[in-house]
């Protein structure tokens, strides 16, 4: 009674991870149907139909019904190869099919008369009219994505290419959010992809990532961002969802990782951004630091050839932010009032003499002639040798030396 019952719970182990991974794989599969008949039009029952996955070498097979019908409902992505046998006729194979997230194919074969040892080939299209579905959406593949300079490598950031998604969004870190709390950052410093699709809110919108549900509760934005080299494709619908789509209005967006194959791959990247190039604000003394490396990999292979694969990636992000404040000074109520005592020292003055000629003030009383010169004018107080200049000392300065027109103009040396 025991051993049993290791074996029912052994059981149960193992088939719930292989449940939730079938369900997981329907929600990101396609599908590939079709009729399969003479060149007559007459339809052909009874044939064998075999799919092969290139990659991975799985392989799927069917017969045609009595209407000569064949269906793949459930396919994970990929590139296939479909062949059809049935005697008396060539045996005809279709090459690089590209399936999708999502996508129904149709793929009608007809079949020539003739030896199974001749085969017709032909090498499908990438254009496919989809007549089982009416939704509105568009297929963005790895290699697209990993072809685009994005900052962040986010793959949300491509969403506003697609039609009626809005470029950017009104949530902001004062935004209050679901439960009262305020926006939350739940993939860091990646864009979470609350972005307007066909005018709905920002947080209607669904994210799955290999057909599990990504949708962070607060701010409804998505959790799991994959890195760019380990997504195979994503798919964004915009309207006219199927059934199978519910409870968000907003757009429809499903990540499918990659997958081994039987072949080992690998690639190892760094991304560097810095300030090297950058000028300083405006407005701040200094540029401020920053520089940002995201860095990692992927790797992928066979555990069993046309059985078992794995595929693995890391991405780390590593990032120094300075603080640039872009503090401006404002004037002391000293200052306001026309005592710039404090800032004489680093204080310069231009003046026009009468000859339009331009001369510099100095800073600071350059002798005891000069400061019995400005103290007579009435200033109300000593001037001395090498006090420093402020407005009021250096006009009765210009006044006392002859200089019948004058202007200022006063720039910090620090700048």
């Amino acid at each position: 009674m025991q051993k049993a019952r290791i074996h029912l719970k052994f059981v149960a182990y193992f088939l719930f991870p292989m449940a939730f991974l079938a369900s997981a794989w329907a929600a990101v599969s396609g599908s590939i149907s079709g009729t399969v008949a003479d060149r007559s039009g007459g339809v052909t029952a009874q044939a064998r139909v075999t799919l092969h996955e290139m990659n991975t070498g799985l392989a799927y097979g069917t017969e045609t019904d009595s209407k000569g019908l064949y269906t793949f409902p459930i396919l994970p992505v990929g590139i296939y190869e479909l062949e059809i046998e049935a005697p008396g006729f060539e045996r005809y194979v279709r090459k690089n099919i590209v399936l999708d997230s999502s996508a129904a194919l149709t793929l009608n074969a007809q079949l020539a008369v003739g030896s199974l040892r001749q085969t017709v080939t032909v090498s499908d299209s990438a254009l496919h009219i989809d007549t089982m579905s009416t939704q509105l959406g568009q297929v963005i593949s790895g290699r697209q994505m990993t072809a685009v300079p994005l900052n962040g490598r986010s793959y949300t950031d491509l969403l506003s290419l697609q039609p009626g998604v809005a470029p950017s969004t009104a949530i902001t870190s004062s935004t209050v959010q679901d439960v009262g709390a305020t926006i939350l950052n739940p993939s860091g410093t990646l864009n979470p992809g609350n972005l307007s699709v066909n005018g709905q809110r920002e947080t209607a919108n669904y994210f799955s990532v290999n057909g599990s549900d990504a949708e962070e509760d607060v701010n409804a934005g998505t959790a799991i961002i994959p890195n760019l080299d380990a997504i195979a494709e994503f798919r964004i619908v915009t309207g006219d969802f199927d059934a199978e789509f519910g409870e968000y209005s907003g757009g429809q967006i499903s990540v499918v990782t990659k997958s081994g194959s039987n072949g080992f791959h690998g690639d190892a990247f760094d991304f560097l951004r810095n300030t090297d190039g950058d000028a300083r604000n405006y407005f701040s003394p200094a540029r401020a630091a920053f520089r940002q490396n995201q860095f990692g990999g992927t790797v992928g292979g066979p555990i069993r050839r046309d059985r078992v694969f794995f595929f693995a990636d890391y991405q780390g992000t590593r990032q120094v932010e300075g603080i640039d404040t872009g503090d401006i000074a404002v004037p002391s109520d000293a200052e306001r009032g026309g005592d710039l005592s404090a800032l004489a020292a680093s204080l310069t003055t231009t003046a026009t003499l009468a000859n339009n000629q331009e001369v510099t003030v100095p800073t600071t009383v350059s002798g005891s002639y000069l400061a019995t010169q400005i103290w007579a004018p009435g200033l109300g107080y000593a001037v001395a040798q090498g006090e420093p200049y402020y407005f009021s000392a250096g006009e009765s300065y210009l006044a006392g030396n002859g200089v019948s027109t004058y202007s200022h103009n006063c720039t910090s040396s620090s700048e």
